[in-house]
């Protein structure tokens, strides 16, 4: 009777003994899932906050919760170029005529704005180029222009032209004058530039901005805050970087 109680005793030992290695091995093991699932998130989390980062994307909370995220930025171009977004004759002379030797290099704003709306090869204030693309199931009307928080407006003397940036414009309209902006279709040319505001949902557009008198001159390879105002409370922002195309 004595020997039988002993080994039923060394029976449940063992058993206890197998039950225990077995709950330890799978709190290990949930350990181990929990800690899997931690760095999954936290590698997710960081390829979208990297993504965001080099996108240039500057929205905020608010922004990403409100219906302006529809507005993309698809390319920028900020170079001494002749042919900015691919737009015929829009020439950027980033030295205008300043001294590299002594100064630096940069997009010419109240520097140049002595001679009114001349292009930058006759001494005037540089361009700078977007593509931007509504995303939004609603048309968006595109108020102003932020650069480094100096608004620029639509210039309605544009309305209907053909862009033509190859020679001076004295009576205006051909490509937009000091400080403010045109909107132009996405194609080859010749372009006409747009009659209005209003941006179509999934319509991709170029914005034509001429630096003005407000504007201070841009070093090459800075961050350029460029912010839309579209109508909602939040505006739009990106961050971009001066002499480089995307």
């Amino acid at each position: 009777m004595k020997s039988k109680t002993k080994s039923n005793k060394t029976f449940e030992k063992k058993k206890n003994s197998r039950l225990k290695n077995r709950r330890g091995v799978a709190d290990v093991i949930s350990t181990m899932m929990l800690m899997a699932v931690t760095v999954t998130g936290a590698s997710t989390l960081t390829y979208f906050m990297n993504d965001a980062f080099i996108s240039g994307n500057l929205g905020t909370i608010s922004t990403l919760d409100s219906s302006s995220l529809n507005l993309l930025l698809l390319a920028y171009d900020t170079r001494d170029s002749s042919t900015l977004l691919n737009l015929i004759d829009v020439d950027n002379d980033i030295t205008n005529g300043i001294n590299p030797l002594i100064d630096p290099p940069i997009l010419c704003g109240v520097t140049c704005s002595v001679v009114p709306n001349a292009i930058p090869e006759s001494g005037g204030t540089d361009f700078i180029a977007l593509q931007i693309q509504n995303n939004g199931l609603n048309p968006i009307f595109l108020e102003d222009i932020g650069i480094n928080n100096v608004i620029h407006d639509w210039d309605s003397s544009t309305s209907g032209i053909e862009l033509d940036a190859s020679t001076n414009d004295l009576v205006g309209g051909k490509y937009p004058s000091d400080g403010m902006f045109s909107i132009l279709p996405v194609g080859p040319s010749p372009i006409t530039q747009n009659s209005s505001i209003e941006i179509s949902n999934g319509q991709a557009v170029t914005i034509l901005i001429k630096l003005g008198s407000d504007d201070f001159d841009i070093l090459l390879n800075k961050g350029i805050h460029v912010s839309f105002d579209v109508g909602n409370p939040q505006l739009v922002e990106f961050l971009i970087d001066s002499g480089d195309a995307r």
